[in-house]
């Protein structure tokens, strides 16, 4: 999911503490940060609940502004390939400051290569 690691880490919880708290395993709580696999509703609201965000959120469809976006399932993109779709999912799960320096930095690769 892609903010739940951000959220965990702001709260200052190891991702041991984070599956105590959620009522599963360790690597259960890793698998939903690294997007392996995806809470039960149940777990997602009581998520959002810790995390005082709301789903949406939580999930990164909705900026802090509350604006909602849609984001394409990256298992099922067509017009990607595998490295394309996780470096997309990657970009889209880092803060504005670093998704800046990582758009600064592809550009700099980019001219370099030219």
């Amino acid at each position: 999911m892609i903010r739940l690691k951000s959220l965990r880490e702001d709260r200052g919880k190891t991702q041991t503490q984070a599956a105590e708290i959620f009522h599963v395993s360790r690597q259960v709580y890793a698998n939903y940060e690294n997007g392996i696999n995806e809470p039960s509703h149940q777990t997602l609201i009581a998520m959002a609940d810790y995390f005082q965000c709301s789903v949406d959120y939580l999930l990164g469809r909705e900026d802090e502004l509350g604006n909602v976006t849609i984001l394409p399932d990256y298992a099922q993109e067509k017009d990607f390939s595998a490295d394309e779709r996780n470096l997309l999912k990657n970009f889209r799960s880092l803060p504005t400051e670093h998704k800046k320096l990582l758009l600064e930095y592809s550009s700099f690769l980019k001219e370099r290569h030219t």
